[in-house]
């Protein structure tokens, strides 16, 4: 008897954001066994008409209406795009819940959280959204628990994920779910990833983050001055010492504006500063740590470790790699490039 393959369904609302679809789509294809592909793959459009549209106008011809698919669904992928955070209509969402029960994954890429959300299937859950989306996404649906900073957050058969290339990280873990670690790794590599990023990684560069929404113009340079100084000693006096304000001030503000401390803070410019020594290879790593505040290789280590999951022999490994690539070929760009640095994008 022939196998039938597992039903991925993609559910898109147009305008979508072409990379929420395209990315993952190019895991699942690689995915075989035996020789044979694993998966097979459904495009399901909230509107008639047969074809799905990018925010850039581009169209892909092969869908079908989610009301007109009668099959089966192993797991259905909620697209992110500006159709996602639109209203959508009352069908859609009782066609959601009533597929729900019979769908063994519900996920969802970036904003397209907002249509799950929509049909009530993410009440009473941790969920995660685009960076740029999670306030409206929490102040229209006040019954989820909006994170910011996880890249996929895993709740039963209930996945969401962040920005973008984040659904790329979520088809490689449903990969290595469904057929196991060799299959998932093997597509990473040919797909020039990592196999898998740690939830927990921030979705957004740090230094970019701090200087939106800070009115106080001697808060708003402060990431750029302490950027200009991770060889020195940072600690408050210092810090308040730059931004021209007493400790005590400097604290109030700091908290108000950042909410994190500032040692956690200046930690994470140094893991970013130290991110871009790693990727030239032109530093030894010992020489690195000292060059970007850390005490030691061991502390440079550490950090890595806590704030993005791999070690910086690791992260030079993959990224070093890249630069090289960048110099022999300038002017062209490469797969994951964002993935690490500013995946929010995001």
């Amino acid at each position: 008897m022939k196998r039938q393959p597992p039903v991925i369904a993609f559910l898109v609302a147009s305008p979508f954001e072409i990379l929420d679809l395209t990315g993952p789509s190019s895991v699942f294809e690689r995915s075989a066994v035996n020789g044979e592909r694993y998966y097979s793959i459904q495009v399901l459009s909230t509107r008639s008409g047969g074809t799905v549209e990018t925010a850039g106008g581009m169209t892909i011809s092969n869908a079908r209406k989610y009301s007109d698919y009668a099959g089966s669904i192993d797991t259905l992928i909620a697209i992110g795009g500006d159709g996602a955070v639109a209203p959508q209509p009352p069908e859609l969402s009782k066609w959601l819940r009533e597929r729900a029960p019979y769908t063994r994954r519900i996920t969802s890429i970036c904003t397209g959280a907002f249509l799950l959300a929509g049909a009530g299937l993410l009440d009473g859950h941790r969920v995660v959204t685009h960076w740029q989306w999670c306030d409206t996404l929490q102040s229209r649906y006040k019954d989820l628990k909006v994170e910011r900073d996880p890249i996929f957050i895993k709740e039963g058969k209930l996945y969401t994920t962040a920005g973008v290339t984040a659904g790329i990280d979520l088809a490689l873990a449903l990969v290595e779910e469904d057929i196991g670690h060799a299959v998932a790794s093997a597509i990473a590599r040919t797909l020039v990833l990592f196999l898998r990023r740690p939830g927990g990684q921030s979705q957004y560069s740090t230094l970019l983050a701090q200087q939106e929404g800070i009115e106080d113009e001697r808060m708003r340079d402060l990431p750029a001055w302490v950027k200009s100084h991770l060889n020195r000693k940072l600690e408050v006096e210092q810090l308040a010492r730059a931004a021209a304000m007493s400790p005590r001030t400097f604290m109030r503000q700091f908290k108000a504006q950042f909410d994190t401390t500032p040692a956690r803070w200046v930690q994470s410019l140094r893991v970013e500063a130290a991110m871009r020594h790693l990727e030239d290879q032109s530093m030894s790593v010992s020489k690195i740590a000292r060059v970007t505040g850390f005490r030691d290789e061991q502390a440079l280590r550490r950090a890595f470790l806590q704030q993005i999951g791999v070690t910086p022999k690791q992260y030079r490994e993959r990224f070093g790699e890249l630069d090289n690539q960048r110099k022999s070929h300038p002017g062209q760009s490469h797969p994951n490039e964002p993935n690490l640095r500013a995946n929010g994008s995001a």
